[in-house]
């Protein structure tokens, strides 16, 4: 399954042609464009259709009902969400395979459209960035924005590897568009996987359960964690705290 989960991601990459949590990012003033753009109906006719599910791939009947926070940017149909971008094209996502969304949110700036997802043995955190051209991200759970904003760090490592990314993510949000400044699978043995907090600009804080604690019949019901962390810019996952934390 995590092949197909990491080729999920890739299908979402590709749909919108590029590569904080959204609602949190970028609160500064509106783009002069948002409100241009949000009276433009995104076009799902523009949208490539994607290839036919096994019918055991999908269990809705329906188009996913666009959420009210979203209602201004987005549009849906049985294969696709379609979003207006600031400059009034629209941005593609594939969403043949997605069952339901969650705690969708739009940025105070209109920049950022975010949401959870679930679909056939997966799961993710849409992030639509609207500046441009459109991009999409996922990065599998929710990310945290660094205290200037700029920059987003996730983990979703598990051992199903259902998630789409199944990694430890570093994104930066300007320059617009958003993009991937790093992306590590291979991480110290561990599960539960979290990203506690941001040590400055140049290193993340994590948490995780060792394999062999989270193993043992005999640990504790509320196992303790042990600290790791990401500097910039290798940002590799590495036994510890933050230097200086």
């Amino acid at each position: 399954m995590r092949n197909r989960a990491v080729a999920i991601g890739a299908i979402m990459l590709a749909a919108c042609g590029s590569q904080p949590e959204a609602s949190e990012h970028s609160a500064g003033a509106p783009s002069p464009s948002v409100s241009a753009a949000a009276a433009v109906t995104p076009d799902l006719s523009a949208c490539a259709r994607p290839a036919p599910l096994e019918s055991s791939e999908r269990l809705r009947t329906a188009p996913v009902a666009v959420p009210a926070a979203l209602k201004s940017v987005m549009r849906s149909d049985m294969e696709s969400f379609a979003f207006t971008t600031l400059d009034g094209e629209t941005a593609c996502l594939d969403a043949s395979w997605i069952e339901t969304i969650d705690k969708a949110s739009l940025s105070p700036d209109g920049r950022f459209a975010s949401f959870d997802w679930f679909g056939y043995e997966a799961y993710g955190h849409v992030i639509v960035d609207r500046a441009g051209k459109g991009a999409v991200i996922d990065p599998g759970v929710k990310p945290l924005a660094s205290p200037s904003g700029k920059l987003l760090a996730a983990i979703d490592i598990t051992e199903s590897g259902y998630g789409p990314m199944n990694a430890f993510t570093v994104w930066r949000l300007d320059p617009a568009p958003i993009g991937q400044l790093a992306a590590h699978e291979e991480v110290p043995a561990a599960t539960d996987w979290k990203v506690e907090r941001w040590a400055g600009e140049g290193c993340v804080e994590l948490s995780a359960i060792p394999w062999e604690v989270y193993a043992d019949p005999e640990a504790p019901a509320d196992p303790p964690r042990e600290a790791f962390h990401a500097r910039a810019a290798r940002w590799s996952v590495e036994a510890g705290r933050c230097p200086g934390a």
